[in-house]
């Protein structure tokens, strides 16, 4: 079988800012955990590429495989954190916590759903006039190892049009993620540096289907098959 590759795409920097070190103390200096969650989801100008993805009026129609690399591309940026000068954020007994984006505009929600014994959290991102972004982790635990302090959460994810997004014209889709993401604490001589590392299986409603790899250099490589046999690949850096 000849695979048919439809685009392969090295994008030279985030699509999103700030990012590096400049974007660790905004996540977690000062921060409660939950706002800390709500911060590092603040990417969502990732997602902007959705409203011309899904138009109904696209010459050729509607890219379902593209808006699947990027909502998983979000998913992961939305989910790890890279940088220097990590602080831990405070653990409080707040419920829920809402932020801006102070990049995009979107409204950010970050509710606990732990346990007295347990941390885990539900995110949900609103998109105007796109759709809908909600996530679920849950942390296991901590791991010590000879690259640092790991912290894995088996995560799942979904990004839905709403119907904001189909009176804008877009397509009735729905893309959905599960994996584990591991957010690692590694101490260097200069200080402790954050990074993430894990996997997620990638679906959409429209059949495509594919996979998320992260490293923990800070790229994420994406790679989607949709039901004609196409190929697309995306590779995009996370710091």
């Amino acid at each position: 079988m000849t695979m048919n590759m439809r685009l392969d795409e090295q994008l030279g920097s985030p699509y999103f800012s700030p990012s590096g070190d400049a974007r660790a103390p905004y996540e977690t200096h000062g921060t409660t955990f939950l706002q800390y969650l709500a911060r590092r989801a603040a990417k969502c100008r990732i997602l902007a590429p959705l409203g011309t993805l899904l138009n109904e009026e696209r010459p050729g129609g509607a890219e379902f495989s593209g808006a699947l690399a990027c909502f998983a591309y979000y998913a992961v940026a939305a989910s790890t954190t890279y940088g220097s000068g990590y602080r831990q954020p405070e653990f409080t007994d707040e419920q829920i916590v809402e932020e801006r984006d102070p990049e995009s505009g979107a409204l950010i929600s970050a509710i606990n759903s732990g346990g007295s014994r347990e941390i885990a959290a539900k995110i949900r991102a609103t998109v105007p006039k796109i759709g809908i972004y909600d996530a679920s982790e849950r942390i296991l635990g901590t791991t010590v190892g000879i690259r640092g302090l790991g912290m894995p959460a088996p995560s799942t994810f979904a990004f839905e049009v709403d119907a904001a997004g189909r009176r804008a014209g877009l397509a009735a889709w729905r893309g959905t993620a599960r994996g584990t993401i591991t957010t690692e604490l590694a101490p260097t001589l200069r200080g402790s540096r954050i990074r993430a590392y894990g996997a997620l299986d990638l679906h959409g409603s429209d059949g495509s289907r594919g996979r998320a790899e992260i490293t923990r250099e800070g790229l994420v490589r994406i790679q989607i098959s949709d039901p004609q046999g196409g190929t697309l690949r995306l590779n995009a850096p996370l710091k």
